[in-house]
C-alpha cells in the first residue's frame, strides 16, 4: 500500500518545524512549500492525499493557491486551512473556495494528527467508493448494453416471424408486437405499445377479443377461435387467432401471447371444393343415368341381333345344312353356326379383349377347342397340318398361364364364356 503524501504550504519555518514533528511518526511523506507558487509547482509534479494550507503568505496567498488549484470533489486530496488571523468571511470563502477543514492558530498538535489521519482516511475510502462506484457504472453499462441487445435480438426474431405476433400484460395492455401486426393494423409500434383493443381496432373485433382474452386470464388454458378484421387494404380476413399466458418468475401470471394466422385463402380454397364437389355428384349423378341408358339400350340391341340371327339366319343354316352332301361343307356350316353362337356371346369378345396377345389364328383354334374339335377336325376345318394345329395348341396354353399345369385346355376356355 502506496505511503500517504502530506503537502504543507506555509511560510514560517516554526510552523513547518512543528508540522513535521507532530507527522513524522505516523508514517507519512512529508513536502514542505513556503507559498502558494511552491504549493502549486509541487503539485505539477505530484499528487498529494493531504494538503495543509496557510491563508496569509508571501507571494502568492492561501486564497490565489485556492483560485489556480479549482477544488474539484474527486480531487484525490482534502485541503485544510490554517491561519491565526481568519475571520469568519475569510472562514466562509474558505470553504466556498473547496475547503474541507479550517484550523486556527495556536494548534493543537493532537487536533493536526487527527484531522490529517481522518482526512486521508476519509480520501481513501473515497477513492475506494470510487472505484466501486466505475466497477458498478461498468456493470450496470455491460449488463444495460446485454438486455438492449437481448431485446434487440428478441424483436429481431418476432420480426422475422411472417405471422402477426404480438403479447400484452396482465391488464390487456400491448407489451410489444412485430411487423406482421403492425402491418395487419397500419399502426406504428408506439401507436400499439400501452393501448388496448378497444384504442386501436374496431369495437366489434375489439369485443371479441377481449373477452377472448378475459377467458384465457381465467383458465389458463389456451385458446383459438377464428374471427374476421379488415385489414388497411380494405379487404376481409379470416383470422384463426391462437393465445396463450406467460408467467413471471414468482409464477403469477405476467401476461398473454397470441398470433393471428390468415387462413382468407383457405377458407376460400375449401368453398371452391365444396362447390367442385357438388359438381363432380351432379356430374356423376348424370353419368349414372346415361350410363344406365346406354346398358338399356345396348341390352336392347343385343336382344334385337340375337333375335335376328335366330329367325332371320339360322333357318337357312339349317336347311343349307341339311341339303348339302358334301361333308367338309357341312362341317364349313357347323362351324358357321358355332361362330354366330359366338357373336352373340361373349366369348370371343372375353377371350381376345383379355389376351391381346392372341394372333387371329390362335384365336380361331381356341373356338375349335371349346367346341370339342380334335385336332385332325380342327386341320381339316382350318385347311392346316395337324402339327400347325398343335403348335397353335401349345401357345395357347403359354399365353393363357396353362404350360406345365394339369389343367384341360378346353375346359380353361369354357370357363371363360
Amino acid at each position: 500500500m502506496a505511503i500517504p503524501k502530506i503537502l504543507v504550504i506555509d511560510d514560517e519555518p516554526a510552523l513547518q518545524k512543528a508540522m513535521h514533528k507532530v507527522l513524522k511518526n505516523e508514517n507519512y511523506a512529508l513536502a514542505f512549500a513556503g507559498n502558494g507558487l511552491e504549493g502549486l509547482a509541487y503539485l505539477e509534479k505530484e499528487r498529494p492525499d493531504l494538503i495543509f494550507l496557510d491563508l496569509r503568505m508571501p507571494g502568492l496567498d492561501g486564497f490565489g493557491f485556492l483560485e489556480k488549484l479549482n477544488i474539484k470533489p474527486y480531487d484525490p486530496y482534502h485541503v485544510v486551512v490554517i491561519t491565526g488571523h481568519g475571520d469568519d468571511k475569510e472562514v466562509l470563502r474558505s470553504f466556498e473556495l473547496g475547503v474541507n477543514f479550517f484550523l486556527r492558530k495556536p494548534l493543537s498538535l493532537i487536533e493536526v494528527r487527527c484531522i490529517a489521519k481522518r482526512c486521508i482516511e476519509m480520501k481513501a475510502n473515497e477513492r475506494e467508493l470510487q472505484e466501486h462506484r466505475n466497477s458498478l457504472e461498468k456493470l450496470v453499462a455491460a449488463r444495460t448494453l446485454a438486455l438492449i441487445n437481448q431485446v434487440r435480438f428478441q424483436q429481431n426474431l418476432i420480426d422475422s416471424i411472417p405471422v402477426p405476433v404480438y403479447f400484452k400484460d396482465n391488464t390487456l395492455h400491448y407489451l410489444g408486437c412485430n411487423k406482421a401486426f403492425k402491418k395487419s393494423l397500419g399502426c406504428a409500434r408506439e401507436d400499439i405499445i400501452g393501448k388496448t383493443d378497444h384504442e386501436i381496432m374496431a369495437q366489434k373485433q375489439a369485443r371479441v377479443h377481449h373477452h377472448q382474452d378475459l377467458q384465457l386470464l381465467k383458465t389458463g388454458e389456451t385458446t383459438f377461435y377464428e374471427i374476421t378484421s379488415a385489414y388497411p387494404d380494405g379487404k376481409e380476413h379470416d383470422l384463426l387467432v391462437f393465445k396463450s399466458l406467460f408467467y413471471d418468475k414468482d409464477g403469477s401470471i405476467g401476461g398473454l401471447i397470441g398470433t393471428n394466422l390468415d387462413i382468407t385463402e383457405r377458407n376460400q380454397a375449401q368453398v371452391q371444393a365444396e362447390l367442385h364437389a357438388a359438381e363432380l355428384e351432379n356430374t356423376n349423378t348424370a353419368l349414372r343415368v346415361l350410363l344406365k341408358q346406354v346398358n338399356e339400350n345396348k341390352t336392347e340391341m343385343e336382344s334385337r341381333v340375337l333375335d335376328n340371327f335366330t329367325r332371320l339366319v339360322n333357318p337357312y343354316l339349317d336347311l343349307l345344312e341339311e341339303n348339302l352332301a358334301n361333308t367338309v361343307q357341312q362341317e364349313y356350316i357347323k362351324v358357321v353356326k358355332e361362330n354366330i353362337k359366338k357373336i352373340t356371346s361373349s366369348f370371343s369378345l372375353n377371350l381376345s379383349s383379355s389376351y391381346l396377345g392372341l394372333s387371329p389364328r390362335e384365336i380361331q383354334v381356341a373356338d375349335l377347342v371349346r367346341q370339342g374339335r380334335a385336332n385332325k377336325e380342327a386341320a381339316r376345318i382350318l385347311n392346316i397340318s395337324i402339327n400347325a394345329v398343335e403348335f397353335h395348341r401349345n401357345n395357347l396354353r403359354k399365353k393363357l398361364g396353362l404350360q406345365n399345369k394339369k389343367i384341360n385346355l378346353r375346359t380353361y376356355l369354357l370357363s371363360m364364356q
